[in-house]
């Protein structure tokens, strides 16, 4: 039984991790040009302006145009 506890913990603390690492998902974008950006979540399509805005694996918010880019695939992890 004093076994039980840890194991638990373990596979508890993992599940967590799991659940945080895949929250939103990581995305490539693919420009027309052939050019190739890679996101945290999924790009936001703002329909004002005709960008779509996403966020870098360095936490900054960024844009594209839209007309400029090709696909949005999401990664598998």
């Amino acid at each position: 039984m004093p076994l039980i506890k840890p194991f638990l913990s373990v596979i508890l603390t993992a599940t967590l991790l799991a659940s945080c690492q895949s929250a939103g998902g990581s995305y490539k974008i693919t420009l027309k040009d052939g050019r190739q950006y890679m996101c945290k979540g999924r790009p936001e399509y703002q329909s004002k302006t005709g960008y779509y805005r996403y966020r870098t694996f360095q936490d900054r918010d960024s844009l594209l145009r839209a007309d400029e880019v090709l696909m949005i695939e999401e990664q598998d992890t």
